[in-house]
């Protein structure tokens, strides 16, 4: 049997204004898995497709039957150590993923400036957050672990360039990629700005996911892959009756994309045939599995199931 009945693809921005329906701008590839084809939405503003998140996954969470998967392009954790650097923000929480999560949700303001009844301005302040890390942990010599900004010099701690790697923080190093950006050839979690970068995506698509989560309206239904879930078993019950949506990251460059004039929009629909085509065989479940060369028990097989996390349909070497 497939695991899922419908399917949600999101490509996220960190963009900081207003921009829909052209490259780089936030889309939403969507649909029951008995769709031709997914619909295709371009939101102008974070809040707004978080908006348009919640309203696919109200029906899905109230339901006994059927299940979403819905995946985001950016990352869902950061190299190992990286999480040790931060307070923790809760009392006895000790999972790096929930320290980095609930540490950003915290922390990242988006929105600013939207004034009551004006549409969100997109604008946040991830800058300066990525600021305030960089000043809490690192040595007064080397400046880190966040990189390059929009205005080089506004945040004195964020170096424009690349710091050596790995980073040296005051208290610990932490490497410039996560294990499954390695295979996946995705770029440091880290640079904020800049073409193929992704540390803007992360520091607002975070808090985000979190919100999402952990809402009491969907925090007994959904889960986390690989975080919640653990690995996919070949054999037996590997979700829980309960779930009804299963959250994962994904990075649609390993894909080719569907032609189409808008290169993002194209990505997301790939990802979405990628993923129903998969299931439809009953083979999907095997991209939720231990990754090949990951031997269970291992280092890295526990710092990607309690901090780094990992693409769904990475690359398999």
């Amino acid at each position: 049997m497939p695991l899922f009945d419908r399917y949600a693809m999101v490509d996220w921005s960190g963009g900081g204004r207003r921009r829909a329906g052209k490259q780089d701008c936030i889309w939403i590839a969507h649909g029951p898995a008995t769709a031709a084809a997914p619909i295709t939405v371009s939101p102008p503003s974070r809040s707004e497709a978080e908006d348009i998140i919640r309203s696919l996954l109200q029906p899905v969470a109230a339901s006994k039957t059927g299940r979403m998967l819905l995946c985001a392009d950016f990352g869902y954790g950061y190299p190992a150590g990286f999480a040790s650097l931060l307070p923790k923000p809760v009392a006895g929480e000790s999972l790096p993923w929930r320290i980095v999560w609930q540490y950003l949700r915290r922390h990242v303001r988006d929105d600013l400036g939207t004034k009551p009844g004006q549409r969100p301005t997109n604008r946040s302040n991830r800058f300066e957050v990525a600021d305030a890390i960089n000043r809490a942990v690192s040595c007064p010599d080397a400046r880190g672990p966040f990189w390059c900004l929009f205005k080089p010099g506004v945040y004195a701690g964020v170096p424009q360039k690349r710091p050596p790697q790995p980073f040296a923080g005051a208290e610990r190093s932490v490497a410039p990629l996560r294990i499954t950006d390695t295979r996946a050839k995705s770029d440091t979690p880290f640079r904020l700005f800049g073409t193929g970068s992704v540390g803007s995506q992360i520091l607002t698509g975070v808090p985000r996911l979190e919100s999402l989560r952990f809402d009491p309206l969907f925090i007994r239904s959904s889960v986390v892959w690989p975080f919640d879930t653990g690995w996919a078993r070949e054999t037996g019950t590997w979700l829980a009756p309960r779930v009804r949506v299963v959250h994962a990251e994904i990075y649609p460059s390993v894909r080719a994309p569907l032609p189409d004039a808008v290169k993002d929009r194209g990505q997301v629909r790939a990802m979405w045939h990628w993923a129903r085509d998969l299931d439809a065989e009953n083979l999907l479940i095997h991209e939720f599995a231990i990754p090949p060369g990951i031997e269970s028990g291992s280092r890295e097989d526990t710092v990607i199931r309690s901090e780094e996390g990992w693409i769904l349909g990475c690359p398999r070497s």
